[in-house]
């Protein structure tokens, strides 16, 4: 045992210089939240947890080399497709021993359900320059879904480590709830690729100016401000107007107003374009006119929309009141805005 202790003391520092190289690797390679990347988490294995290993099979690991799972890695993302994605990535920037390397998915009998992960042995790629007395050591990488992960979480929680870990009967509904997220699994794929067929569809539409009868939302007012022609040339307007920089900024809150406004498809948003075009851009050149604002974001152009309506509109002051109410919960603040908008309303009559 001393001799082990012995092995992992030496092993340790050049683990630690393994982990800083592939850390950066696979963190590049990955990607983050926009490739699906949920979570990157990596640990060296502990002197305790090293030797409890060794301790329950010592007929499979003589050495601690033989151990791959020294420096280990989980990689958690959102959807199941997307861990063959990660996995080719990081197939590029690393060496991969195929033969230790396991697919669980694939492992798992027809009939049965339970732990679904991809798990890559890898080493530092050769011939890329790193230190000749690291290329050897290998290290483990678990690519999972956030359900999987979920699963995974929850069975090593409970002890469910064989089959005769515990009673037949909770076995059979360990099954069933894994079946279950499993197929919660295959049912978020669906409405992902549900949802990318109405973005590009959408997209269509709205670059040909078709699309008035879908209603409003996330996806919907996002592309509409990407993309359709009136909304961008207004947008250009107020940047003219304002000499400042458009960010991007959440829409959200902007769906909830227009929905006040009893603005709910795009044909009715184009409406409100359309009608409010002048009065909005009056606005625009009364309070933004000076030049002294550097940036904008990016719901600004629905921000003088919606105040135009207000004024312009058969709101009264209980109607207009409301709508600040959304946004603002300081009754003072609230009445303010109501009255300013009114006194609009007053001069413009």
């Amino acid at each position: 045992m001393d001799s082990i202790i012995d092995e992992y003391d030496e092993l340790r520092p050049q683990y630690e210089r393994v982990e800083a190289i592939a850390t950066k690797l696979i963190t590049e390679a990955a990607g983050d939240e926009r490739n699906g990347i949920m979570q990157i988490v990596h640990r060296i294995k502990t002197k305790e947890s090293t030797l409890g290993k060794l301790h329950r099979k010592p007929e499979k690991y003589t050495n601690l080399l033989k151990m791959t799972d020294l420096l280990g890695y989980r990689i958690i993302c959102y959807f199941a497709d997307q861990v063959d994605e990660i996995a080719a990535r990081l197939s590029q920037v690393l060496e991969i021993d195929w033969e230790r390397s396991t697919d669980k998915r694939a492992a798992i009998a027809p009939d049965a359900f339970g732990y679904l992960s991809l798990h890559y042995i890898c080493m530092l790629p050769k011939n890329a320059g790193y230190p000749e007395d690291l290329l050897h050591l290998r290290f483990e990488i678990q690519i999972r879904s956030s359900l999987q992960h979920t699963w995974a979480e929850i069975e090593h929680d409970l002890g469910y480590k064989t089959k005769f870990g515990v009673p037949r009967d909770v076995r059979r509904e360990f099954s069933r709830v894994a079946g279950l997220l499993e197929l919660a699994d295959e049912a978020f794929l669906h409405i992902k690729s549900r949802i990318a067929e109405y973005q590009k569809e959408l997209y269509e539409q709205i670059s040909n100016d078709t699309a008035e009868s879908y209603h409003l939302d996330l996806v919907s007012l996002t592309l509409y401000m990407q993309h359709s022609q009136r909304m961008i040339a207004f947008m250009n307007e107020i940047r003219n107007i304002s000499g400042a920089q458009i960010v991007d900024a959440d829409l959200e809150g902007t769906l909830e107003k227009l929905d006040y406004l009893g603005v709910k498809t795009l044909g009715e948003m184009n409406a409100l374009l359309e009608q409010e075009h002048d009065h909005a851009l009056a606005m625009v050149k009364d309070m933004l006119g000076s030049g002294d604002i550097d940036e904008l974001i990016s719901t600004v152009g629905i921000y003088y929309l919606c105040r135009a309506r207000l004024i312009y509109g058969d709101y009264d002051s209980k109607a207009i009141a409301g709508f600040f109410r959304l946004s603002d919960s300081n009754e003072e603040s609230v009445q303010k805005h109501t009255q300013y908008l009114l006194k609009k309303r007053a001069h413009a009559l």
